[in-house]
């Protein structure tokens, strides 16, 4: 019974950190590393890799797409882990038209194919050389969601309002009945 309930849980726990179909690779361990990419360049075009980060720029040709994304390590199931550090940027060679209003600044992604050659372009005025992944395959990734924190209070009502509240020895009005009188003695609602 322990082993076909561990058996179970490794499949579960497999499942919640796949990489999705898009982004997957026959060999994981073959795969370069972004870091890698930027120090060697030429020395690992050919190789496979998978890259991810934040969409900074999508510019359409007549039959390929270059996407310009700023670098982010990924997570185990592939999904870029975004922070305040960027790794760098890298161009992403895409041969399919990309929608830049679908595929809009800031979105998430990530590619997987081989390292091209490196490509120099301009950051501002900033001469910068990118390492170039030549995409097979790439995933967009859904916003996360905001985490909030909700709170619900199971005490009673009186038991909070006498918890939190100060002491007060007259706590609410209570109505008073009053009869007014005339000065011949009957009460003012007897009198017709």
């Amino acid at each position: 019974m322990k082993i076909i309930y561990a058996s179970l849980m490794a499949l579960v726990l497999v499942g919640c950190s796949s990489v999705p179909d898009e982004i997957a690779s026959e060999n994981e361990e073959a795969l370069v590393g972004y870091k890698v990419a930027k120090h060697q360049g030429e020395k690992v075009a050919g190789e496979p890799a998978r890259w991810g980060g934040v969409i900074a720029d999508v510019r359409n040709a007549e039959d390929h797409t270059v996407l310009e994304i700023v670098s982010f390590p990924l997570q185990r199931w592939g999904r870029p882990e975004v922070s305040d550090n960027s790794q760098g940027r890298f161009l992403a060679v895409v041969n399919d038209f990309i929608d830049p209003d679908v595929y809009k600044q800031g979105r998430s992604m990530s590619f997987v194919g081989t390292i091209g050659q490196t490509q120099q372009g301009k950051i501002g005025e900033y001469v910068y050389t990118y390492p170039v992944i030549e995409a097979t395959g790439y995933y967009l990734w859904q916003p996360e969601r905001k985490k909030s924190h909700v709170e619900v209070d199971y005490s009673p009502l009186w038991f909070r309002h006498n918890f939190y509240s100060p002491y007060y020895p007259y706590r609410y009005p209570v109505p008073v009945r009053v009869r007014v009188q005339d000065n011949s003695g009957t009460p003012a609602k007897d009198r017709n």
